[in-house]
């Protein structure tokens, strides 16, 4: 280890002081050694926690559009059920109609609000 000489103030001595107080450390330096070894184990916690919070907003993304993407589908099967049933009514009409009426419609096209 190499001797350093630094310049603290009094607040940051005292938090040394209460570090030997509390039995944590002998001597000055081994009470900055430790909160030194406090900053990078909480450095390293920092990154690990950024890292894990990129990934859940990656897989938030993920999910949005995966959202996104199902209310898409369900409205375009919505369209297609909407127009089964038109074709069905339809189809069903015509198969009620007489045959004077299905002449008309071959000819004009078949009216929608006829029901």
């Amino acid at each position: 280890m190499k001797k350093v000489t630094v310049s603290l103030e009094e607040q940051q001595l005292e938090t040394l002081k209460e570090i030997q107080e509390d039995g944590e450390a002998d001597s000055r330096s081994e009470a900055l050694r430790r909160l030194f070894a406090q900053y990078d184990q909480l450095q390293a916690e920092y990154e690990n926690l950024n890292i894990e919070y990129e990934l859940l907003e990656n897989e938030l993304q993920e999910e949005r559009e995966k959202t996104k993407r199902i209310l898409q589908q369900q409205e375009e099967n919505t369209e297609l059920v909407e127009y089964v049933q038109e074709e069905r009514s339809a189809e069903q009409r015509w198969r009620e109609a007489g045959l004077t009426t299905r002449l008309r419609w071959r000819i004009f096209g078949m009216d929608t609000d006829e029901e």
